[in-house]
């Protein structure tokens, strides 16, 4: 039973995570900090008497663990703050190994539509060159950079996350 909140709840935070990104291109801090919260009471709730301690210290190393990961790419302006919490709340609810799985699932997704953006949008050629060069020159002068700057990109070269990370869930629970 409680595998089927946790389910639940997970795909209604990503879902309305996937809302918010699409439309505002931000996903609000207090969804986040309400998902956190549900796995921490799920967590607690679904262990053993004597396991609910480590079981909330473990999900609380995997929400560190993968926002520690991911933050470089934040603050490279890669990804969003928003994407790095829900990727820590996807590997929260559903531990590393299946949490690895289902980010890895919306990342694939999210490159595909970057590139079929990209085609629709013709400017692939722009795009890797303007990449290419920026690790170039993040290698040459080790000066970290944004990425992204919505005055010369544009909202045209952000694809959605979330939704992507909602994609990767869904397609995850299709597989398996």
């Amino acid at each position: 039973m409680v595998i089927f909140i946790n389910a639940g709840l997970l795909l209604l935070i990503l879902t309305v995570g996937a809302w918010y990104d699409i439309r505002k291109q931000r996903i609000p801090n207090w969804l986040c900090l309400f998902g956190c919260l549900c796995g921490l009471y799920l967590t607690w709730r679904g262990a053993a008497a004597e396991e609910r301690t480590w079981s909330v210290i473990r999900y609380g190393i995997r929400l560190l663990a993968v926002t520690a990961a991911w933050f470089p790419l934040f603050r490279l302006r890669m990804i969003g703050a928003g994407d790095v919490k829900l990727m820590a709340l996807i590997a929260g609810f559903l531990g590393f190994a299946t949490g690895a799985n289902v980010i890895l699932y919306g990342f694939f997704i999210g490159a595909v539509l970057a590139f079929l953006k990209m085609l629709v949008c013709r400017n692939l050629r722009r795009r890797l060159t303007f990449f290419f060069a920026y690790i170039r020159r993040l290698f040459l002068t080790k000066e970290a950079v944004p990425y992204y700057q919505a005055s010369r990109d544009g909202k045209n070269a952000v694809i959605p996350m979330a939704a992507c990370l909602l994609a990767g869930y869904v397609l995850h629970w299709l597989i398996s």
